[in-house]
């Protein structure tokens, strides 16, 4: 290792006193993962630069909580996600409704999606056209590995409920999948 590169616990201690270069190091460590994160959580790119504005705000803010028994990066991923949850909760409303299959069939995905973007961008884009339950119960259970009943607790919702909605979010993103690759054959 370079003796000049900081260690992770340097820029921690660095980043609690305030110090704005340690602030920036992490910042660029952590930003493309980070950012990936929020742009599950997003309907475009634009809100996804928001949430992770907002989150990494909230990083520097609780870094001095960071207890070191995860790694930095699951603490980090953690309130990140907290912080798009609350972004969503401030400016989209989540609603756990019933939603009739014609209405999930009616939902437009672009067919040139898989020419237009490599795969892995089209995937994000298709799980942006979830509806708003879906795309975060999908995101909390499969992207980022929470139990239902850690998502239960934290939306405040059945686990029942977010079960159904969690199946509904992988049949249709299925469907989505299966029309773009026949799309493309």
């Amino acid at each position: 290792m370079d003796l000049a590169t900081p260690t992770e616990a340097s820029i921690i201690k660095r980043c609690i006193k305030g110090d704005r270069k340690s602030q920036y190091i992490l910042y660029n460590k952590y930003k493309v993962y980070l950012y990936g994160l929020c742009l599950r959580y997003a309907k475009n790119q634009e809100e996804a630069q928001d949430m992770l504005q907002e989150g990494f705000y909230l990083i520097l803010r609780d870094i001095k909580n960071f207890s070191g028994k995860s790694s930095l990066k699951t603490w980090i991923s953690r309130v990140m996600v907290n912080s798009c949850l609350m972004h969503i909760r401030k400016y989209r409303k989540i609603e756990f409704q019933s939603i009739e299959e014609e209405q999930l069939e009616n939902l437009n995905v672009a067919e040139d999606i898989f020419q237009k973007m490599d795969r892995a961008n089209a995937v994000i884009h298709l799980i942006q056209k979830l509806p708003i339950s879906y795309q975060t119960v999908f995101n909390l259970r499969a992207m980022e590995g929470y139990s239902f009943k850690e998502i239960a607790k934290q939306l405040n919702i059945k686990e029942a409920t977010l079960r159904s909605h969690y199946l509904r979010a992988r049949k249709l993103l299925q469907t989505f999948l299966g029309k773009e690759l026949k799309n493309n054959e």
